[in-house]
């Protein structure tokens, strides 16, 4: 009987191994979910997959209802001027930063620009209207996208400027089936984001 020796390349056994870390999906039950020095209210349980996603800065939340290719919701603990939603991957591939005063087009902006990182293509801004949070000023839009790979995806966005910091909620599906689905709950998410007094 032969035998043989099957080589796997290292960075494949490296990526098996990081897979096989200390890192873990967690659940964030049904009420109060509290990220930094802001707080929405969960309608239902979400899975917290924060710790799975590479690249996340330490001040944006990530949960999911079907995993990470089929829903986000992001949620931002103020992010202080020179701070970004998406870690850039390279010195040469820079990412939104946010600047204190930034006016709401320019806010609309960022999270375009953030969804662009992210690999979006063609991300487009509808139905910017104004919003509050707390009682500062705050600006609500949906937008549209694709992926690398053609698929249609939906997004809608609640971003607020409040005592110096920047506030974002963003939820992210293809627009067939699963944008749709989780839409009344993150609604309803966005509609409950609050400063933490």
């Amino acid at each position: 009987m032969k035998s043989f020796v099957v080589r796997v390349p290292v960075a494949v056994c490296a990526a098996a191994l990081a897979l096989s870390a200390c890192v873990s999906v967690t659940t964030a039950p049904a009420g109060a979910y509290k990220v930094g020095a802001s707080q929405v209210t969960l309608g239902h349980a979400w899975s917290d997959i924060s710790a799975i996603m590479n690249g996340r800065p330490p001040k944006v939340r990530l949960l999911s209802m079907d995993g990470p290719l089929l829903n986000r919701l992001y949620v931002t603990d103020g992010l202080a001027p020179g701070e970004f939603m998406v870690k850039p991957v390279a010195k040469e591939r820079p990412t939104p930063t946010y600047r204190a005063g930034m006016s709401p087009s320019e806010h609309i902006e960022f999270v375009a620009d953030s969804m662009a990182a992210l690999d979006y293509q063609r991300v487009e801004v509808e139905a910017p209207q104004p919003a509050r949070f707390a009682d500062a000023r705050a600006v609500r839009f949906n937008l549209k996208a694709k992926t690398k790979e053609g698929l249609d995806t939906s997004a809608t966005a609640l971003v607020a400027e409040y005592k110096g910091k920047l506030y974002v909620v963003l939820y992210i599906a293809p627009t067939e089936h699963y944008f749709s689905t989780e839409l009344p709950e993150v609604e309803t998410v966005i509609g409950s984001v609050k400063p933490v007094v």
